[in-house]
């Protein structure tokens, strides 16, 4: 899961398990290490028999290519409301089903579990086991047996190691319908968020020209969201926050590229920025932004972040991505001022701080930022998302920069030599 560096927070997918070997993946791979990434959702719809036995195996071919590409997976292990129509019918199953579906599945590919001993691979797997995609979308299964679902499978995944960390799959209703419920399915497991069994909450967010449009203030940022859901779960328990899927649409009035590449500057931050209750703390886990290898071709216009295939290439967003993991990659971040819009990030030889100038974001927008700089630095560049704006002499100590353009997101680098 997420690591000390920022890239090790960032990730893609699906590395999906029955398209090992083949070349949609080869391009995924070629993608996340285009950008600098570091993660990748693997997920299976053939992870257990029609009688609900677990088939952990299906997962051992993926989780070497992988390996292979340096490439850390967590694992999702998918169900479809529709599947309870089928003939014959695959119901979601009972807490035990689960139960052994999560022992099976974390005795088997947590770090030096079965499948690192079989393969001779030491200290490296998955720590992060998710299940049930965007269940709010078809809201077709019973919400008791969705929690006893999430219930039987983070307790199988605990007891064989209970540092692993369990999270329900991504949620879509806040950001499609402005549901803080997701139809239901939200409070459904708020005990379990409560209790600690799962780790957090995982959020899809499409922003969106029209249904979800960022440009009309910070009610479209992903921490409206967050704070929406936990307060209709009634959580008083701090959880993490998660991203397996977002992105800027490329639709209607967001098609323009140089439009696309800043709002997805401001989102990428809007994601790393979410905070917990305090207002202050970070509490991101990781975020994926989706899909790095398709090109419109696979994806169509709105959220294909690759311009070509066989060598891959980044379209727009995907240049962006790289850009924000070559500045901030090997950072961690140190702070979140939300009010103010400015976080602050530090690695081995610079610092960073972004700062959200988005008016309705933010308390005090403007064309000037008054910063205090660590002592020991002597120049700061100033990137914008299309890449290096100015480089500026400075002394430490109190600063003021100027001259900005207004509603966008700004990364000050701060090098240290």
């Amino acid at each position: 899961m997420a690591g000390e560096r920022l890239r090790d927070e960032i990730g893609g997918g699906n590395l999906a398990t029955h398209l090992a070997g083949r070349a949609p993946l080869a391009q995924l791979y070629e993608a996340l290490h285009g950008v600098g990434a570091t993660m990748g959702r693997m997920d299976s719809y053939g992870w257990r028999t029609l009688d609900r036995i677990p088939t952990p195996h299906d997962f051992d071919a993926e989780m070497l290519e992988a390996h292979k590409n340096q490439i850390t997976p967590i694992i999702l292990l998918e169900y479809e409301g529709s599947y309870q129509t089928l003939n014959p019918p695959q119901p979601i199953g009972s807490y035990h089903d689960w139960f052994a579906a999560g022992e099976a599945m974390a005795r088997r590919f947590r770090p030096d579990g079965e499948w690192g001993k079989e393969n001779g691979i030491a200290g490296w797997g998955a720590t992060v086991f998710t299940a049930i995609n965007e269940p709010d979308v078809q809201a077709t299964i019973p919400r008791k047996a969705y929690h006893d679902a999430l219930a039987g499978l983070a307790d199988g995944v605990h007891s064989v190691d209970p540092a692993l960390k369990v999270v329900p799959g991504g949620f879509a209703t806040c950001n499609s319908y402005r549901d803080a419920t997701l139809r239901g399915y939200g409070p459904a497991i708020a005990d379990l968020l409560q209790d600690g069994r799962l780790d957090g909450i995982d959020l899809h967010t499409y922003y969106n020209d029209k249904w979800y449009p960022m440009t009309k203030g910070r009610e479209f940022s992903v921490q409206t969201c967050f704070d929406r859901i936990k307060q209709a779960m009634g959580l008083t328990r701090d959880v993490k926050f998660y991203s397996t899927e977002f992105n800027i649409a490329r639709v209607g009035g967001w098609q323009d590229p140089k439009l696309a590449g800043k709002l997805f500057l401001s989102a990428f931050w809007d994601q790393l920025g979410v905070v917990g209750a305090d207002g202050h703390s970070p509490v991101t886990a990781l975020a994926f932004p989706w899909n790095l290898g398709d090109t419109v071709r696979v994806d169509g216009p709105a959220y294909a972040m690759a311009a070509t295939e066989n060598p891959w290439s980044p379209e727009i967003r995907g240049i962006v991505l790289r850009r924000i993991l070559r500045l901030a990659g090997d950072m961690k971040m140190q702070s979140i001022d939300k009010p103010r819009g400015l976080y602050r990030l530090a690695g081995p030889d610079a610092e960073l701080i972004v700062w959200q100038d988005i008016p309705g974001w933010i308390d005090r927008p403007g064309k000037t930022l008054e910063l205090t700089l660590p002592d020991w630095a002597r120049e700061i560049e100033l990137w914008g998302w299309d890449g290096l704006r100015r480089r500026i002499p400075v002394n430490g100590g109190k600063f003021v920069l100027d001259g900005l353009d207004e509603d966008q997101t700004y990364m000050i680098r701060i090098p240290k030599s």
